[in-house]
């Protein structure tokens, strides 16, 4: 039997409450992913523009896209976000075999390809999401996919990539608090985890938000998404759609040198370097960013 934990109003009350910002003209459904799991889906902006299906980072939430969602992208361009399995609204299966499938996470982004009649979407992937898009190229190729936007990723083209050296002052426990079923240590783990996303701090506000929708991913889920396989150097002469690549050289959590590597290995890829920048290029160089990405999404078209 599949268990699902869902979101309780409580959390999206205490999101309000923080001043998070919604895009309001988004409009949810559930679909099912891999293996039975509902998947919090949200779709918005012009529905005659190119699509873009974003696809946040590990413990994350679709609301990590705010200041793409609320832009003027949303006046070029179809747009889908989502809150993966285990996390947000999404469904959180407590078998930890839910989420050690690479083909669980492919089916995941093809249901919503499928579903949402997608029109071979550009993928934008933060983080942990370039293990997933990966996922989708190994088990369905990219013949239903446009281009790959891969921002602040973690690929494993190239093998697995060495952490950045730590930042003096830097909590070097933060990781594992994140897998503590203690609420407390719990908090504390994710609390030094979003400060170290960003070289400048957030707003508190913004910040707020972005701890709370961190807190609602489980520890079970983190846990069980640890371990994953650290080798798509075999997917590298498949990834044959343009791909641009947004990194910022200040990233403290996915190595900016190694995570790039990947420019070696991609026949038609891009590199955009975010000097000073951390792991949200997005949210760090919001303009630069949608600028970018407007130009790339059309140039791909």
């Amino acid at each position: 039997m599949k268990t699902f934990v869902f979101v309780t109003s409580f959390v999206f009350a205490t999101l309000m409450n923080n001043g998070a910002s919604f895009a309001m003209d988004l409009t949810f459904k559930t679909v099912v992913g891999g293996g039975g799991v509902p998947l919090s889906v949200g779709r918005g902006g012009n529905p005659d523009g190119p699509d873009i299906l974003f696809i946040h980072g590990f413990s994350q939430s679709y609301l990590s896209w705010d200041m793409q969602v609320n832009s003027d992208l949303a006046d070029k361009f179809s747009i889908t976000v989502f809150d993966l399995r285990g996390h947000g609204a999404s469904g959180k299966p407590t078998d930890p075999a839910s989420y050690q499938s690479s083909q669980l996470w492919a089916d995941d982004i093809a249901a919503i390809i499928e579903h949402e009649k997608l029109d071979k979407p550009v993928l934008v992937g933060w983080s942990w999401a370039g293990f997933i898009i990966m996922n989708y190229i190994r088990h369905y190729g990219v013949e239903d996919i446009t281009a790959i936007n891969f921002v602040g990723a973690n690929t494993s083209m190239q093998g697995p990539v060495p952490p950045p050296p730590p930042k003096p002052g830097q909590n070097m426990t933060w990781f594992g608090q994140m897998m503590s079923p203690d609420i407390n240590v719990n908090l504390e783990g994710v609390t030094s985890f979003i400060d170290l996303v960003t070289v400048e701090p957030l707003p508190a506000d913004v910040r707020q938000t972005n701890i709370t929708f961190n807190m609602m991913t489980p520890h079970y889920v983190r846990s069980a998404m640890m371990g994953y396989p650290s080798d798509n150097a075999d997917l590298a002469a498949k990834t044959t759609v343009p791909v641009l690549v947004s990194h910022g050289t200040e990233d403290l959590i996915v190595n900016y040198e190694g995570a790039t590597s990947i420019m070696d290995v991609l026949p038609n890829g891009t590199l955009s370097r975010y000097e000073n920048i951390g792991h949200a290029p997005f949210m760090e160089d919001a303009e630069r960013f949608n600028r970018e990405l407007t130009e790339f999404v059309l140039r791909v078209q």
